[in-house]
């Protein structure tokens, strides 16, 4: 039986936020306060609270006899109204269990795979993105093993891709190919705290696969939605 051995997979990991604060601008009828020394750019009127709580497992920030709070949006813009609303400071975290993948040695009569998961917690309003996207494709000098483009990778059929599991997978239904262009693998539209998803590798060899040490870097970036 033919075999064919598959060192590793490298993964890259890159995180970043973007964040664009709310400035208004001054005018005569609707103007910020502001001095030599300093500049308000948010106010508000009410009658109390104005504290915040926490303990292990919680913080909670309150206001008495505000009106009108909470999120709004169009295609256009997105508004957070109310003083706690604008006040809280934007939140993006994003982990992975494990920075490189093992499929081991292949033979012709088995898929092999392995997995790991990512973690993102973010409290903006729109939610959050990760993304994939890799450096070519899972390669052995001039020799690569062809990407899954049936969407099942199949035992004695040269194909390699991943297929994501959790509810924020957007990978869920089908093995996939990882490709030079970013793709989604999770995402959701609205605050969440850490939502996991499952990352599964698979590959696959025919009997004309050329043996060695094959590999790849992919790289991913969780984007929260601000």
């Amino acid at each position: 039986m033919k075999v064919l051995f598959i060192k590793s997979i490298k993964i890259a990991l890159v995180c970043f936020c973007l964040f664009f604060p709310l400035i208004r601008e001054a005018k005569t009828s609707l103007a910020y306060m502001s001095s030599a020394n300093y500049t308000n750019w948010m106010d508000s009127f009410n009658v109390g609270g104005e504290e915040t709580s926490s303990s292990a497992s919680y913080q909670l920030q309150d206001t008495l006899g505000e009106m009108g709070t909470g999120p709004i949006s169009s295609a256009s813009y997105g508004n957070q109204g109310g003083f706690r609303q604008i006040e809280a400071n934007p939140i993006l975290t994003f982990s992975i269990s494990s920075n490189s993948i093992d499929l081991g040695t292949l033979s012709i009569a088995s898929v092999d795979s392995d997995s790991h998961t990512v973690i993102t917690t973010t409290n903006s309003a729109g939610g959050y993105t990760t993304t994939i996207v890799e450096d070519g494709n899972l390669r052995s000098g001039a020799n690569d093993i062809d990407d899954v483009a049936d969407g099942t990778v199949t035992a004695g059929n040269e194909e390699y891709g991943i297929r994501t599991s959790g509810a924020q997978g957007q990978m869920n239904g089908a093995d996939t190919a990882i490709t030079s262009t970013v793709q989604t693998v999770a995402s959701y539209s609205s605050y969440i705290n850490a939502s996991t998803t499952t990352i599964t590798y698979k590959a696959a060899i025919s009997t004309s696969t050329a043996t060695g040490t094959y590999s790849h870097t992919v790289t991913y970036i969780s984007t929260g939605n601000f």
